[in-house]
């Protein structure tokens, strides 16, 4: 998995077998808002089916799914699954781009005094009216979290 856009910085590429939120990964994953990439390479588990289903269990927050190449979708909400049409029996790549809330970054922007209220027509509070301060929200999971399982779709004809 790699971080392809956002902020504060870009953290360091990591390499996992286990889906998990990224901001346990290293003091920038946690401070980071934006979007990483995630790919892997497989074979499709032997079928005669001939319509697949990927489910991507958990996403935090938007994934944009790419399967050889093709564009199957973007998904945003429960549940985040999609047809996953061009699926090959070898040689599959799989690739997910999963974009996070930016509540991390303006956390950590918050932490450290960054300037970054820099509206000239408002009062920026919170629902208290007190000064809006993020610096006390806990870091909020993001990334691809799982399980993602490939379903074969079986034909139904009427009679």
């Amino acid at each position: 998995m790699k971080f392809i856009s956002g902020g504060p910085e870009l953290p360091e590429p990591h390499s996992t077998v286990r889906l998990e939120s990224w901001t346990g990964w290293s003091e920038a994953a946690g401070r980071f808002g934006g979007t990483a990439l995630y790919s892997i390479r497989f074979d499709a588990p032997p079928s005669k089916a001939t319509a697949w289903t990927l489910d991507l269990g958990d996403v935090r927050e938007s994934a944009r799914v790419r399967l050889n190449g093709r564009e199957l979708g973007t998904v945003f909400m429960r549940p985040f699954t999609l047809r996953a049409d061009g699926l090959k029996p070898r040689g599959n790549l799989l690739e997910v781009e999963v974009t996070s809330l930016a509540a991390n970054r303006i956390r950590d922007m918050d932490v450290r005094k960054a300037p970054w209220k820099i509206f000239h027509d408002i009062n920026f509070v919170g629902t208290d009216y007190k000064p809006f301060d993020a610096s006390k929200w806990p870091v909020r999971d993001s990334g691809l979290l799982g399980p993602v399982v490939l379903s074969a779709l079986e034909a139904f004809t009427p009679r």
